[in-house]
């Protein structure tokens, strides 16, 4: 039986820890050595393999190497039919096109991660016809699963867009839409919807060179795809915490980087 645990809950048995090693306390028990260290991990369905698989692991090291959150550095891919999306409350699902129905199991587990505090994020990595096939059935699937919990563009003053960097703009590897959706769930934010292939932008090799090259910004619109990573991790640990004075200081004597300023506004493609 899975515990009934919010996000403010095991967030603050993290801040009980101290920041410098934010133990979670996660949606069901795990083992004691590997509490207080934070993973990213990625979520799939069915027999489909991961999509963009290095993306995952590139996050965590931007977010090890930016800030003082303790990050387990390994590749984590559970299925969403598992109860091993349990174990992590931090998801990212990455799609590409379109997939098979969710089973009715998997459908439950989505339903139970959103409700007892699991913050997940959806990105669209699919290139035309593949990028509406999965946006018309992630939809589908989330109106199924999780029905009175619809999704919406994310307001501009959300704490997100500055839980750590101060951001202007939210594109990925793509820039097509110059918002994120989101789901709410008892005032949090539980699931975000990119539609900008964030996960490319983060993809790149054990040597250091990037898969896919940033459109139409280039470096600096993948160093803000990478800012927008940082700053859904840090809202997935701290929540509204930033709004707080008190932890934006204790925030900022912990941090390795000081961050920058933000980044410069930048248009939205215009065709796809």
């Amino acid at each position: 039986m899975i515990d009934r645990i919010s996000r403010r809950q095991w967030l603050l048995r993290a801040l009980q820890t101290g920041l410098s090693g934010l133990g979670l306390a996660l949606l069901r028990p795990a083992r004691a050595s590997e509490i207080n260290r934070f993973r990213v991990a990625q979520v799939t369905t069915g027999d489909l393999p991961p999509a963009r698989p290095d993306a995952a692991f590139v996050l965590a090291q931007e977010v090890r190497f930016r800030t003082a959150v303790d990050v387990k550095l390994d590749r984590v891919v559970v299925g969403l039919g598992t109860a091993s999306v349990f174990d992590h409350p931090f998801l990212l699902w990455v799609g590409n096109g379109d997939f098979p129905a969710l089973t009715p199991t998997e459908r439950t587990h989505l339903a139970t991660f959103v409700h007892n505090g699991g913050f997940l994020v959806i990105d669209n990595a699919g290139e035309g016809t593949a990028h509406a096939a999965f946006d018309r059935r992630i939809r589908a699937e989330m109106a199924m699963a999780i029905p009175g919990l619809a999704l919406v563009q994310i307001p501009e003053d959300h704490v997100l867009f500055r839980s750590f960097y101060k951001l202007t703009s939210v594109f990925g590897r793509r820039a097509r839409k110059p918002f994120l959706e989101g789901v709410f769930h008892e005032g949090r934010l539980a699931i975000v919807l990119s539609h900008n292939d964030l996960a490319s932008a983060w993809s790149r090799d054990g040597f250091g060179v990037w898969h896919f090259e940033a459109l139409p910004g280039g470096p600096t619109q993948r160093e803000g795809a990478i800012r927008l990573g940082i700053n859904l991790v840090m809202y997935a640990l701290l929540l509204d915490y930033k709004d707080e004075q008190a932890h934006v200081e204790t925030l900022l004597r912990r941090r390795r980087l000081r961050p920058e300023d933000s980044l410069p506004p930048r248009r939205p493609e215009t065709d796809d």
